[in-house]
């Protein structure tokens, strides 16, 4: 039998659990806010190198990226002549290694100071590119000169190669 002197009586029973469900609410309030407020200042770091990536980068350096795709394109239409020496190759690859340490400097190179990852993942598609570039411009087997092999060779390469950087860039959330 229980005896209104009893410390487990209901009444004492149901001030604890009120207090117990208290502190639980207040524990699992606590960690809502601290989780909430990380979540918020994480969506501010993405926001804040977005903003940087459109400011710095695609603000004022869109155009040397176009205009590089266009300056490559242009430099390697020299390659159409049949018969080129060895010599005549090599000037005009070259003149396309200079557009490549161009872009490097005035494009590539600034990704550094927002993204890491995405910095290296265009370096890595400029790089395969101008080696692309670079062996099939000396594979003797190649016949430039042919419309279809430039095309399919250095043309699609070109545009395939700035549609990806585009899509990194289009893609990217911080």
């Amino acid at each position: 039998m229980c005896t209104s002197n009893s410390f487990f009586t209901l009444d004492n029973f149901q001030k604890i659990a009120t207090i117990v469900i208290a502190i639980a609410n207040l524990f699992l309030l606590i960690k809502y806010t601290n989780f909430k407020n990380k979540k918020e200042d994480k969506e501010k770091e993405n926001d804040r190198k977005i903003n940087w990536l459109k400011t710095l980068i695609l603000d004022h350096n869109l155009s040397k990226f176009y205009s590089f795709f266009d300056s490559v394109k242009a430099e390697l239409a020299n390659l159409r002549i049949r018969g080129m020496s060895d010599s005549q190759k090599e000037t005009v690859d070259s003149k396309v290694g200079d557009h490549f340490i161009n872009l490097r400097r005035d494009f590539i190179d600034i990704l550094l100071a927002i993204d890491d990852k995405l910095y290296k993942q265009i370096l890595e598609i400029i790089d395969k590119l101008q080696a692309h570039l670079t062996n099939t411009t000396f594979d003797d087997g190649i016949n430039l000169d042919v419309d279809s092999k430039f095309n399919d060779l250095i043309l699609e390469v070109l545009t395939k190669s700035k549609t990806d950087i585009i899509k990194l860039l289009f893609h990217y959330r911080g």
